[in-house]
């Protein structure tokens, strides 16, 4: 009886052991993630003083929102466009933890099924890797679109879910190195799903 309960016992996935390698790339990662929106902060934030024109939609609680915004130093300015795009990369980075780990269970379940090994250190730096040159590239189109504003609408619903997909075919590559190449359809297959929901929220 006791072995027919081990033999339904689902193996847990293997969880990461961090060293100087891991965290170096996870700072990396967070900092990408800051670079591709610290445009998109400053942005949003300069967004505000157009409610200067209509004075009606800058009064919250008897609070004038363009006085408060018109009497910031430029200091202070400068800090709250920094904030914004830093408090949004914290969110963004514990949202990759939990799609990191989404990823990681389902080569593990496939993999375990088929008998291959699974490596989560190795798995984690192909693919902590591959979001940081996708961070990296989000940043540099961000920041290409800060000079050509009027192709921002149409080129970010373009450049975002490309640049997506180029991470993950760097996932890829990278991981499917010294794997065997009757597995690639399978990896592949695993992919599927983690690579669209990457498209949609990139």
């Amino acid at each position: 009886m006791q072995n027919e309960q081990q033999a339904f016992t689902r193996p847990k996935t293997p969880k990461l052991k961090n060293d100087w390698v891991t965290v170096i790339i996870k700072i990396l990662l967070y900092a990408g993630i800051f670079f591709s929106l610290v445009n998109y902060g400053k942005r949003n934030f300069n967004s505000l003083f157009v409610a200067v024109l209509d004075p009606a939609y800058t009064d919250i609680l008897g609070i004038s929102l363009s006085g408060y915004t018109a009497s910031m130093g430029s200091s202070m300015l400068l800090a709250m466009k920094i904030l914004l795009p830093a408090i949004m990369a914290l969110i963004f980075f514990l949202f990759y933890f939990a799609f990191a780990k989404f990823f990681a269970t389902l080569v593990f379940v496939q993999f375990s099924a088929l008998k291959v090994q699974f490596d989560i250190r190795k798995f984690r730096i192909c693919l902590d890797v591959s979001m940081i040159l996708l961070t990296v590239l989000l940043g540099v189109s961000e920041t290409v679109f800060t000079y050509y504003p009027l192709a921002y609408n149409f080129g970010s619903v373009i450049v975002s879910p490309l640049l997506a997909l180029i991470a993950m075919a760097m996932f890829f590559l990278l991981y499917s190195r010294g794997l065997e190449k009757k597995y690639y359809p399978v990896l592949l297959n695993i992919m599927l799903l983690p690579t669209i929901v990457l498209v949609l929220f990139a």
